[in-house]
């Protein structure tokens, strides 16, 4: 074939792009990022009198300070201020990245986009265990009579060998992924590097743990939210670790959201049914995660999804979507079931029949349980209202398959200061690293800095309010679509300046 011109080089390329999207190996299939030397910029966000005193307020001046590592160029990111105007009306998101929704699927309107989710995607669905990660080792915590799950714990240590009293930074996979996923690894290495212990889990139904245990199917985050809260627990059991925290990506993204919303729910929820009750952990005192909780490209809205995955795509109309019903059909011939098809809603039907629950609204509940923002006439509660620890969401406005609209849709007029969101030009859909490799990473461990993140900053504005007298105190100082003056720990927040 003669290409006579540069365009239709482009095409051509572009078409083979397309198709390698799928690929297991290749230029832009799944690719590794490691945290090389001089990467993380470390921000100055706690040092002053007047500090940030919420997450929302310690985004705001972390990026700023962040915000030369992007590509330049890009249109600015949007932050929980931008999410409305001063009506409170939300942001259109696509228009102010000169975006077309409805395009991000085709590679001409959306090249970045696609090409960084690829480096991000985890490959087929396997099963077998992930080469050996230097530093660390196989875990197993027990979380049930059932089952352990199982992970791989990284541990920092002082000259002497001795482990040293640090956070434990817990990460959380995709959608049917496992630690053979190559960000986990690149992650936990960072972080470990940041002076964190790290624990990369293996939840229900996948890796190591699904090997251990078959027969307990993947519940999709309706009784793992609960396991996570144990994980949290057994950790700071160690003498070694002082807190811990959360990252999850894609579906561990959703996973580490309702987390922070299953630690700090109330005796009755409209998220959970009568009948969904019985299976759950019951509500502690405690709070789980407090290191903060970071949710990288969730699917905000999961039901849709699962509506679109209804019908068969191929890598050429749809390559996000082919994507996960590959991994879906991969996961249905390596589990046995009963039927071979791209459908998530099949899937879910399959995997609940074995996941220790048993009623016959099992799958109607669970859907309820993991909803954040209505579904057609189907409603949704304010989840993350009742977090009470630091949350942090991050998305890119070019992801393929998750819409960062939905995103600022959950967060405008969310009134818990203390959940954050960050929408940035790039990144698709969990591909931040190839996007912008030093932003992403400086991002992460400020976030996760015992001393200038984001549960330090919290921590450090309480003490310094209850030194502050009452009488002739200011009053808050909000921005546009800030809406509380008290946090998710029920502390006033009345005379914090966020802005």
């Amino acid at each position: 074939m003669i290409y006579d011109s540069p365009r239709a080089v482009r095409f051509a390329v572009a078409a083979l792009a397309g198709v390698a999207i799928l690929a297991p190996s290749g230029c832009i299939s799944e690719q590794s990022f490691k945290m090389q030397p001089g990467d993380v910029v470390h921000a100055s966000t706690i040092g002053r009198p007047d500090g940030p005193v919420s997450t929302r307020a310690w985004l705001a001046e972390t990026h700023r300070e962040l915000a030369h590592l992007l590509p330049q160029g890009d249109a600015p990111a949007l932050l929980d201020a931008d999410f409305a105007d001063t009506d409170g009306r939300t942001t259109d998101v696509y228009r102010h990245f000169s975006l077309d929704p409805n395009k991000l699927s085709m590679i001409f309107a959306n090249w970045d986009g696609l090409i960084h989710s690829a480096q991000a995607f985890a490959g087929p669905y396997g099963g077998d265990a992930a080469a050996a990660w230097p530093q660390f080792e196989e875990t197993w915590i027990p979380v049930t009579d059932e089952i352990s799950l199982c992970g791989r714990l990284g541990i920092v240590r002082t000259d002497d060998g001795v482990p040293a009293s640090a956070d434990c930074i817990v990460i959380v996979p995709g959608l049917l992924a496992d630690n053979a996923v190559k960000r986990n690894a690149d992650l936990a290495s960072a972080l470990l590097q940041a002076g964190h212990h790290v624990l990369a889990l293996e939840p229900r139904g996948h890796g190591q743990t699904d090997t251990r245990f078959p027969n307990v199917g993947d519940d999709f985050g309706v009784l793992s939210v609960g396991d996570l809260i144990v994980v949290s627990e057994w950790l700071e059991a160690l003498p070694f670790v002082r807190h811990t925290g959360l990252v999850g990506y894609c579906w561990g993204g959703n996973q580490a959201l309702l987390a922070a919303w299953f630690d700090g729910r109330g005796e009755t929820d409209p998220s959970i049914t009568d009948g969904l009750a019985p299976y759950l952990r019951p509500l502690s005192a405690r709070r789980h995660f407090e290191a903060g909780i970071l949710a990288f490209s969730p699917v905000i809205r999961f039901e849709d999804l699962i509506d679109k995955l209804e019908r068969p795509w191929t890598v050429l109309s749809r390559p996000e979507l082919a994507t996960v019903q590959s991994i879906i059909r991969d996961r249905m011939t390596y589990k046995g079931h009963p039927e071979i098809s791209g459908s998530l809603r099949k899937l879910i039907v399959f995997e609940s029949a074995h996941c220790g629950v048993r009623y016959a609204d099992l799958v109607v509940d669970g859907l309820r349980f993991l909803r954040f923002l209505p579904h057609r006439d189907l409603p949704a509660s304010d989840k993350l209202g009742k977090a009470r620890v630091p949350v942090l969401i991050v998305h890119g406005a070019n992801d393929p398959l998750g819409s960062a609209q939905d995103v600022a849709d959950l967060i405008t007029g969310e009134a818990n200061t203390n959940v954050a969101a960050l929408i940035l030009a790039g990144g698709g859909h969990n591909g931040f690293a190839a996007y912008a490799r030093s932003y992403y990473f400086s991002l992460i461990v400020n976030y996760f800095d015992a001393r200038h993140g984001a549960a330090a900053c919290i921590e450090a504005g309480a003490a310094r309010m209850a030194r502050r007298p009452d009488d002739g105190a200011a009053p808050l100082v909000t921005r546009p679509g800030a809406a509380s003056s008290v946090g998710a720990d029920g502390r006033p927040r009345a005379r914090v300046i966020v802005d």
